[in-house]
């Protein structure tokens, strides 16, 4: 899909037709775009836009470049596949004094945010293509903010239901609420370590292409612009801090969980082993008096019945007694 927008945010009609860009054109937008639409752009830019290929390379040559006096950036953007998970995919800007292009292959709440501002918050019409750049490069910066705060309290909450006395957990507890409250710590750990690894791809990418545009930019903007890319390249930086920090409280949650679960296991075969222990004498008592020789005297007792079920609990109370003291339980 082709948008095209002016530097109010009126979108456009866009002609397929035409030999040249709609009169006032600022922003083009390509959203999943068709052979046609991009045949279209590239014969009214005169520039070649990138393969969604060669935007997913690694490689810093392919994701930053100059064609024609343009600037062609690529990063990789965080988003939501669904409600718990996340994915990157590359997005494209294309960069000149009048123009800007945008490519992307999937909906990205953080486009459609700034896309949804009427009009632009434009400062100068002259300057309206680097604004707008600025714009939708502070929309995803502060999306993905808020998106590691939230990271931050779901991995408080899984600490506070770890650790904390009145919410931990407790060995007095049975073992199946355990194990689900220790599988829902982990699974909401594993989430969000794949959604910390996905933001540190991203931040990666938005830091490396500030920093290029600024480089390239920097003399020709007004003080103002250059105020707001220093802005985003501090907030890029105190988030790859923040990122740091959220990947080693993932791994250090990680580590207590399974250590958690190593206990419990434990715990289970620890008592496991003293019922096997405690159940080893009366077994030997039962397997004495079950063997029917005729000399057993306790045969014609007259409470020769009780008296084997006393030697019976009294095999079980003595080795249970001997584990207690020595702490097994």
């Amino acid at each position: 899909m082709l948008t095209m927008y002016d530097a109010r945010g009126t979108v456009l009609p866009a002609g397929f037709e035409g030999r040249g860009l709609p009169s006032g054109v600022v922003l083009i937008d390509l959203l999943r775009p068709d052979p046609a639409e991009i045949a279209y752009v590239q014969r009214v830019t005169g520039l070649t836009l990138p393969t969604s290929q060669r935007m997913s390379e690694v490689e810093v040559s392919s994701r930053l470049a100059m064609q024609r006096k343009t600037l062609q950036v690529t990063s990789p953007i965080v988003y939501r596949t669904d409600a718990v998970a996340v994915n990157t995919s590359p997005v494209g800007f294309m960069l000149s004094e009048k123009l800007l292009i945008t490519l992307r292959f999937v909906d990205l709440k953080s486009f459609d945010d700034f896309l949804a501002q009427k009009p632009f918050r434009v400062a100068d019409p002259a300057q309206a293509a680097i604004e707008l750049f600025l714009g939708l490069l502070e929309t995803i910066v502060d999306r993905m903010a808020d998106a590691m705060e939230q990271i931050g309290a779901d991995l408080d909450r899984v600490s506070r239901g770890i650790f904390r006395p009145e919410t931990g957990v407790h060995a007095t507890d049975k073992p199946t609420v355990i194990e689900r409250r220790l599988n829902r710590a982990l699974r909401t750990i594993g989430q969000n370590g794949d959604h910390t690894s996905h933001a540190r791809d991203s931040l990666l990418g938005l830091g490396r292409l500030i920093a290029y545009v600024g480089t390239h930019t920097g003399e020709r903007l007004p003080d103002g612009l250059k105020a707001r890319l220093e802005t985003l390249k501090q907030d890029v930086g105190s988030l790859n801090d923040y990122e740091g920090r959220l990947s080693d409280k993932v791994q250090f949650l990680l580590d207590s969980t399974l250590g958690f679960i190593n206990i419990e296991q434990n715990r289970l075969f620890k008592l496991l082993t003293i019922a096997s222990v405690m159940g080893v004498p009366p077994t030997f008592v039962v397997g004495l008096y079950g063997m029917n020789f005729k000399n057993m005297p306790e045969v014609d007792w007259s409470y020769g019945y009780q008296f084997g079920w006393a030697m019976i609990l009294v095999s079980i109370l003595i080795p249970g007694i001997w584990l207690k003291r020595k702490g097994w339980f």
